[in-house]
């Protein structure tokens, strides 16, 4: 490629380029956010440090497990706080977890078990509230607060979500027991809270009646009762101390549970949240993000109108801009995924192409060269000069 577009141009280098580029970047886009095979199991939640006074009067969840081992949930909970605090509330569930007996080498950690959250809807006194999502790799956290803060007084919230992956196939272990081989669900239903909690109870809905149920306190103090009654498991706990997590145990005759099915937040379900549920994680409604979207490719649209009706570039200069921007199009694309703002990055990717492809239908800017002036030879006739005309006489 050269410097200036007047004279020939050599073999584009920029087009060699592009597509290595190109590879790279879809490369990394895929694992746009790698999971750290060093990090801990789960345990215990973030939560803001809880004043005096500050306490949740009541924690209560339905869930209801499908054949499919998927299972709807649906959170009500109230917070009383004593004062405001100056951050959002932080709700979180675990998304990933390593079987009990195995080892913490990073092998056991990349073959464990692995939740995806689906179709979060989160409501704050009885309102759609907006929310701010973050992908770790070992929790799904949402932020909910009006312009991120928590206000003070009591608050009431409804968080409801999908989750997959939850429930596991049967333990091989149990193979020549007198147990029924079933699905089995160990889920961390309350996460550790700096607040106390005053009742919990959690409601489960089965395809059929469970085979055994069991739940426990984080403190091993605390009791927590589980009851089954036909296909429903009903866990209550009460007067919870802080930093004390929920654990329940549920076997689940008649579910199907394949453990390969979980998607690892943060590697392709970020690509999956973009085609699905666009701005979700940087708190924008999609409306908004596909509004944007739209005008830029409007715009895009416009430029090339104008371009092709006026082209002022030569032929080289628009293919080696088109590759250029593409180019930057997918690096665009990379850092946006993280946000579920992908579609942002596609007008440029779309304006990068259109130009290389409009460079082929734009009329070459050859400068004609001048040809060589020929010498006359030897046997051209010599010019004579013209012969004078007498003036009339």
């Amino acid at each position: 490629m050269t410097t200036a577009y007047g004279g020939r141009t050599r073999f584009p280098v920029v087009l060699l380029l592009a597509p290595l580029l190109a590879g790279l970047v879809l490369a990394a886009l895929g694992p746009a956010h790698p999971a750290p095979a060093h990090a801990a199991a789960a345990g215990t939640a973030k939560a803001a440090d809880a004043t005096e006074g500050d306490r949740i009067p009541a924690y209560d969840l339905t869930a209801r497990v499908g054949t499919d081992g998927s299972v709807t949930v649906r959170e009500r909970f109230t917070y009383d706080l004593a004062a405001a605090r100056a951050t959002p509330l932080n709700w979180a569930v675990p998304i990933r977890f390593t079987s009990a007996g195995d080892s913490a080498d990073a092998r056991d950690q990349a073959t464990g078990q692995v939740v995806s959250v689906q179709d979060l809807a989160v409501r704050m006194d009885g309102r759609p509230v907006r929310t701010y999502h973050d992908h770790q790799a070992w929790w799904y956290s949402v932020w909910i607060g009006p312009d991120g803060t928590t206000p003070a007084g009591r608050h009431s919230y409804e968080v409801s979500y999908v989750l997959r992956g939850l429930v596991t196939a049967p333990n091989p272990q149990l193979r020549g027991t007198n147990v029924p081989r079933s699905a089995e669900m160990w889920w961390n239903a309350i996460s550790s809270h700096e607040e106390p909690i005053d009742r919990m109870r959690l409601t489960l809905t089965a395809p059929q009646e469970p085979a055994r149920a069991s739940c426990t306190v984080g403190d091993n103090t605390t009791p927590c009762r589980a009851r089954v009654s036909g296909s429903t498991v009903t866990f209550t706990a009460a007067d919870l101390p802080g930093r004390s997590p929920v654990t329940t145990y549920t076997a689940l005759p008649g579910v199907h549970a394949e453990n390969a099915t979980a998607i690892l937040p943060g590697v392709r379900a970020t690509m999956r949240s973009n085609l699905a549920g666009p701005g979700a994680t940087a708190g924008l409604p999609a409306g908004v993000v596909w509004a944007v979207a739209a005008l830029l490719m409007a715009a895009v649209v416009v430029g090339l109108v104008l371009l092709a009706r006026r082209p002022r570039l030569p032929r080289p200069a628009v293919r080696d801009i088109g590759a250029l921007v593409a180019i930057g199009g997918l690096v665009l694309a990379y850092f946006l995924a993280g946000y579920d703002l992908v579609w942002w990055a596609l007008p440029v990717v779309c304006l990068g192409a259109a130009l290389a492809v409009m460079s082929l239908t734009l009329p070459s800017h050859e400068p004609s060269r001048p040809s060589r002036t020929s010498r006359p030879s030897r046997t051209d006739p010599e010019p004579r000069a013209p012969k004078p005309v007498a003036p009339p006489g």
